[in-house]
């Protein structure tokens, strides 16, 4: 049996109707998966996570120090 693609959803478009300029209905886009792409987002999930928190405990820490409440 041959191997069964995977495919993950990396985000959304829509088009715009030529006649109103409303949307039309979104439409999911997917990239091939490679082999180790989870573990590699999972890897990235945790990298983004920690600059995310780093930047918000400076944050915290500049608003204290400028008195401004959290």
């Amino acid at each position: 049996m041959e191997k069964q693609e995977r495919f993950i959803q990396v985000g959304v478009t829509a088009l715009r109707d030529p006649a109103t300029g409303d949307f039309l209905p979104a439409v999911p886009l997917y990239i091939k998966a490679e082999d180790g792409a989870e573990e590699s987002a999972a890897g990235l999930t945790q990298d983004i996570g920690k600059l995310l928190a780093e930047r918000m405990r400076r944050y915290k820490e500049a608003c204290e120090a400028a008195g401004v409440a959290v």
